[in-house]
């Protein structure tokens, strides 16, 4: 039975401070302004591999738009717009040499390493690899036109590893031909400068965003730089066929500042952690990948779409430990996603029946060094790793009656990790090989009660394989792990959504997944880690999103979550670090799964004039309390509540010269909070402080070429 708990007292008395605030907004008098934020009639193609509104879609999906991922944002991290989507929780690290953790219904809470659990596309090219492990530093906000991201059961459509899926889309160029420069200053000497260009050149669409960053980092030892670019090309070939071309670079290096003790915390939430200075803890990202969509309409009935990428990926990171301390992955991911779209008529009823092959591969080369006090040493591990995938799907959406319509799909998938060690006595790791098939189905139904109102029920099996990095050490560390079992899952979900009228719309959902064989850690030695299965665990809760449109142009958005993410049965792992003796812990049943606030709210009250010359917003973010680790000791990292607010500018000139500025002050209140936290730290460094009051202000030039 789902049992939910309210928000704590103090945190709504503070979110209510800050939007009862917001009607002070100086206001324009003219006559309202169409309600801007995403529409249940919005179009999404994440849920069933083709156009479908989001009202017709029996799954917990949302769409963030161009204008909440760019209008007064940084456009730094994903975790940005994020946020405002319930059941999602992204926890900017304020490390740039760890990816950000994000969980979806706490799935992905417990990663250690990259992003896991969690499907993450960028123009249809998964950036999830076959082996379940993901990563975002390539995706470039400043070009971004839309983002999907679904929960729930229908995520199983997507196979291995997705507890949720996140979706990012470019925009496309065009009506006009436009060059855009942008630039952005803020704190801890941040800054950002880059130039879009965008529009229709030979019948073909066309973008290119080029920009570079640099933070000196809210902690001591947390400096980064980053360079993204992203392009794409789009264009026709006869009248039934369409083609999109898509290529990005990232290049990264950024210090890694490490977690902090509570004791440390305390004392100087921005100092950085034991041996981050003296081992020099540092990450560096080269990748590159293209990729292509390929649309080919058969007849009025059919449709073939492939999707063929490619990619290199080079990480070295030197972590605080000395033995294999450093890390240097060469990484060549590739792979083919092939699918058929027929749309007819059974018993005269219209139905879609989507069915695809989809083929994916990385093949690594890792090698482990010493850490000489942040120099690279003697070799250590040398081994080549693959993780490839090959999957069958169909999936059936038929409209049964004029009121109820019908979801079923299947997945078939077999994915292969392997290892074979090239210098075994230098690495302590054996070669070996398993192959991980499960067949995955889904199924709902979905009742409208009006043409604009809507209840369904969903339930989906899913499973998560280790990724290639968790079946590197069994628990002795003296050899691999591929005797680690794939996490199954099964998940059920009660949802309702309705556009109430044009000023408001309501999404509400309702799920239970019970997990068995859930990845977790089983041990962990100096700075090494061995991940083990978990019999049975549990995550319940309750989303819901909102948007109104008030009086005197306000628009109000809205997004909860309550979570219970909880172990079912118990198990025990063991930890060793420098000075702490081998140690045997037993995780209860009844603990919380560590990573993943139990719940949070996301508020925002947003003013626009209505000639879009000007806009203003506030912001109210709260999360709740999370664990730390899976024996929920120490205490959990405390839940916080901030408040952030934005403004923006326009003017228009003539020529087709146009300019905008903005202003974000984050963390209003200055409040001291702790905005991560790295699960199951051997030596107790858990915490990553987040940033007391924070400023950034920006703007671009746009000239449209005639």
């Amino acid at each position: 039975m789902l049992r939910i708990n309210f928000i704590n007292p103090t945190y709504l008395k503070q979110v209510l401070a800050l939007l009862v605030g917001s009607i002070f907004i100086k206001l324009a008098h003219a006559n309202q302004t169409e309600y801007e934020a995403p529409s249940l009639d919005e179009i999404v193609v994440s849920a069933s591999g083709y156009d479908q509104k989001i009202l017709d879609t029996a799954a917990s999906i949302n769409l963030i738009n161009k204008s909440q991922i760019q209008n007064g944002q940084a456009r730094d991290n994903l975790s940005e717009p994020l946020n405002r989507v319930p059941g999602i929780f992204a926890l900017n690290r304020q490390n740039y040499a760890q990816d950000l953790q994000i969980s979806s219904r706490g799935f992905g809470a417990n990663s250690t390493f990259g992003t896991r659990g969690i499907k993450i596309f960028v123009d249809n090219i998964p950036a999830t690899v076959a082996d379940g492990q993901g990563q975002t530093s390539h995706i470039d906000l400043p070009s971004t036109e839309r983002i999907e991201v679904m929960r729930g059961p229908y995520s199983v459509l997507y196979g291995n590893s997705s507890g949720g899926v996140i979706s990012v889309f470019t925009q496309d160029g065009g009506p006009n031909n436009e060059i855009e420069p942008y630039f952005e200053l803020g704190s801890y000497s941040q800054r950002k400068e880059g130039v879009k260009a965008s529009g229709i050149y030979h019948n073909t669409n066309y973008l290119l965003d080029v920009g570079d960053f640099h933070t000196n980092g809210y902690r001591v030892h947390s400096a980064a730089d980053r360079f993204n670019a992203n392009s794409k090309l789009k264009f026709k070939m006869g009248s039934d066929t369409s083609i999109s071309f898509i290529a990005n670079n990232v290049n990264l290096t950024a210090q890694d500042p490490l977690g902090l003790t509570s004791s440390q915390l305390a004392a100087n939430p921005q100092q950085a952690g034991i041996n981050a200075i003296s081992q020099n803890t540092n990450k560096s990202v080269l990748q590159s990948q293209t990729g292509a969509t390929i649309d080919k309409r058969l007849d009025s009935a059919n449709n073939l779409v492939f999707t063929p990428y490619y990619g290199q990926r080079h990480v070295t990171q030197f972590l605080a430990a000395t033995n294999n301390g450093v890390i240097d992955l060469k990484r060549n991911f590739y792979g083919v996603d092939s699918k058929w779209i027929h749309k007819s008529q059974m018993l005269e009823m219209p139905f879609t029946l989507v069915g695809g092959v989809d083929i994916n591969e990385n093949d690594d080369h890792r090698q482990t060094y010493q850490n000489n006090n942040g120099t690279q040493g003697a070799l250590g591990q040398n081994y080549r790793m693959s993780a490839k995938n090959f999957d069958q799907y169909v999936h059936l959406d038929w409209r049964l009656l004029e009121r109820l319509s019908l979801n079923m799909g299947a997945r078939n998938s077999a994915t292969t990790l392997s290892s074979i060690s090239n210098s075994p006595a230098l690495n302590n790791t054996s070669s070996g090989s398993h192959v991980y098939q499960a067949l995955t189905n889904m199924v709902s139904l979905q009742y409208y009660l009006t043409e604009l109102s809507n209840v369904y029920v969903s339930y989906g099996s899913s499973f998560d394989t280790p990724t290639l990095n968790q079946v590197t050490y069994n628990s002795s560390f003296d050899g691999s792990n591929f005797g680690l079992s794939a996490a199954t899952t099964k998940q059920i979900e009660f949802g309702f959504k309705s556009k109430v009228s044009k000023s408001a719309q309501v999404n509400l959902a309702f799920f239970n997944a019970n997990t068995t064989n859930d990845i977790v850690v089983g041990a962990s030695s100096f700075g090494r880690t061995a991940f083990t299965n978990a019999p049975k665990t549990n995550r319940q809760g309750m989303e819901l999103g909102s948007q109104f449109k008030l009086p005197y142009h306000l628009e109000v958005n809205l997004a909860y979550t309550w979570l219970s993410a909880t172990v079912k049965e118990s198990y025990s792992y063991t930890y060793q670090a420098a000075g702490i003796p081998k140690t045997t812990n037993v995780v209860l049943s009844g603990n919380r799964i560590p990573g993943v606030p139990n719940q949070g709210l996301f508020s925002e009250v947003l003013w626009v004039k209505p000639n879009k010359s000007m806009e203003a917003a506030i912001e109210a973010r709260v999360n709740g309390p999370m664990a730390v680790n899976d024996i929920n000791s120490p205490s959990m990292a405390s839940g916080y509540a901030v408040m952030n607010i934005r403004g923006v500018l326009r003017q228009e000139v003539a020529g087709g010269l146009s300019f905008s500025q903005f202003f974000r002050i984050n963390n209003v209140l200055d409040r001291s909070y702790v905005g991560s936290v790295i699960v199951n730290q051997a030596s107790s460094q858990f915490y990553e402080s987040a940033p007391g009051r924070n400023w950034m202000i920006g703007g671009n030039v746009s000239y449209q070429f005639k």
